[in-house]
């Protein structure tokens, strides 16, 4: 697939970009995203980046106004537009393959160079299920029928349970122009379909810490407890992590007597409109209720940005993590860490930054398995005091 005339067009659009999304660790490959890009040559300072928000009710101003904002890269500011779209234009391009020319959507679809797709980072995948796959894909499906360039930025690709959903993705993969994988999960089937790709770091490295008023105590161990396993509802993952609230509770008491400050850290969350089976925080506030020691137990409980919460992650002296975007908060800025896993996107993450047995896979596991990765955690700890 190749970008004809590109060099005139001034528009990027980046698939899935949202800064303020609940799940810190998207919001940061949001960040990281425009760093990245400029690194690749991928984007100019003067480019506008856009993304698109559909709308049903035309008569509602907020629905039609387009918002311009700017995002700070290498101390340049890089303008960003919302572009609202009218959703009947997008059924029209969906269906039928039909552009209305005249309309705000249409003549910025001629002038967009690059559709670069975030997809979650692990969510080209139906690993949390088939709507969530292709509710990603929005944008890159508007590429590919308008003849636009895709950039597949880093992000693990695959599993695939369902063949037909394997089948879509490998479509888009042999379209895209470029590929870039943040861990080597899915190099065995790019080898065998015969494409090309290159290994980088997640796109959330490259987003800077940002530091604010915040105390935290010395040598502190920080724990992001995670609403979807602690909830044990969220979706096709659902059931599997019985014995999760024993497991953080068990690392919580290991601290403890250590006399070591632990800081229980969400990541993904809504500080004033919580997802009850996904938020970190309501799970947090839980977890600290029901707790029957709280000594020296510090909840941050603080509307944070993803810059921010690298940065708290970032001060910490050991770090057990959730939230795979979480941990790469720890293991980009060299915090020592321990992941619990719900999904091989964790070990390839890890292994791919040098990290090896620094994981433990949490779902259908019993207490006495909870035990035994304390135990792993508690000696993993102790090298770091060494």
């Amino acid at each position: 697939m190749s970008g004809k005339n590109t060099k005139n067009k001034k528009y990027v659009l980046i698939s899935g970009l949202d800064l303020r999304d609940n799940n810190r660790g998207t919001a940061a490959l949001g960040y990281g995203s425009f760093y990245f890009l400029k690194e690749k040559n991928l984007l100019n300072y003067d480019d506008i980046v856009v993304t698109f928000k559909y709308y049903n009710n035309f008569l509602k101003k907020e629905n039609t106004t387009l918002i311009t904002s700017y995002v700070e890269c290498n101390g340049h500011q890089v303008q960003c537009k919302n572009v609202p779209v009218f959703r009947f234009e997008k059924k029209l391009l969906d269906k039928f393959g039909i552009v209305l020319p005249f309309t705000r959507f249409g003549r910025l679809l001629k002038r967009i160079r690059w559709v670069a797709a975030i997809n979650g980072g692990d969510g080209f995948s139906d690993i949390y299920s088939t709507a969530t796959f292709f509710s990603r894909l929005h944008e890159t499906n508007i590429a590919m029928k308008r003849n636009i360039p895709v950039i597949i930025l880093p992000q693990t690709i695959g599993p695939f349970k369902e063949e037909s959903n394997r089948t879509i993705a490998n479509r888009i993969l042999q379209y895209a122009t470029r590929i870039y994988v943040r861990d080597d999960k899915f190099i065995k089937e790019l080898n065998s379909m015969g494409l090309k790709y290159e290994m980088t770091k997640d796109l959330s490295a490259y987003m800077k810490p940002q530091s604010f008023d915040i105390d935290i105590k010395p040598n502190a161990v920080g724990l992001n407890v995670s609403g979807l396993t602690y909830s044990n509802t969220f979706r096709t993952l659902s059931g599997q992590f019985a014995s999760y609230p024993y497991l953080v509770k068990a690392i919580i008491r290991y601290f403890q007597s250590l006399n070591v400050p632990i800081y229980l850290i969400p990541h993904s969350y809504n500080y004033n409109h919580p997802e009850e089976s996904n938020d970190d925080l309501v799970a947090i506030k839980d977890l600290y209720a029901k707790l029957e020691d709280r000594t020296n137990v510090h909840v941050i409980d603080r509307d944070m940005i993803s810059p921010q919460v690298k940065y708290v992650i970032s001060r910490m002296s050991f770090f057990i993590g959730t939230r795979m975007h979480a941990n790469f908060a720890a293991i980009y800025t060299k915090v020592p860490l321990f992941g619990l896993a719900y999904s091989y996107k964790f070990q390839g993450a890890f292994e791919a930054s040098g990290i090896f047995d620094s994981t433990a896979m949490i779902n259908n596991i019993t207490e006495k398995e909870c035990d035994a990765i304390v135990k792993k955690i508690a000696g993993k700890y102790k090298k770091t005091l060494k």
